[in-house]
């Protein structure tokens, strides 16, 4: 008898217990999927990057226009460019959201003296709640003269 109680206090200890990985979090978190083309003539074409998303408590994007949420710096001088998520699910329906995201770059130029160069940009997101993304790397391109 002792020991069936002993064990029943043993599984209910072990089921009671919270498992940390099983806990949603609130951060948004971005995922590098592709950028294209890989070369470009500075000026000529433009640079889509596309990136994933996810965010637990649907509270990513913004529909006020002047708020800047997405952020995106050029590795080659630190030029940081700012764009806006649109609000992407209700406000108050904390729900969990992923999709894509397709950003187009403005035009592009070679920074240095030579003819052409390798770029790669830093990616991350703010969401409502003032949470900060995971920071993702894009591959690189080659932007020529």
């Amino acid at each position: 008898m002792k020991k069936s109680i002993f064990f029943c206090f043993i599984v209910l200890a072990f089921t009671s217990c919270k498992d940390n990985e099983s806990e949603l979090s609130y951060v948004p978190n971005l995922e590098f999927i592709s950028i294209s083309p890989l070369e470009i003539t500075e000026f000529k074409e433009k640079v889509s990057l596309v990136i994933k998303y996810e965010d637990n408590d649907g509270d990513l994007g913004e529909n006020n226009p002047d708020v800047k949420n997405l952020f995106i710096t050029d590795q080659r001088n630190g030029v940081q460019y700012t764009y806006r998520i649109p609000q992407l699910s209700p406000s108050g329906s904390n729900i969990r959201i992923t999709g894509n995201l397709e950003i187009n770059l403005n035009s592009l130029s070679v920074v240095g003296s030579g003819t052409s160069e390798s770029v790669t940009f830093n990616i991350y997101a703010i969401d409502r709640a003032g949470n900060q993304s995971n920071t993702i790397t894009s591959s690189s391109i080659i932007v020529s003269k």
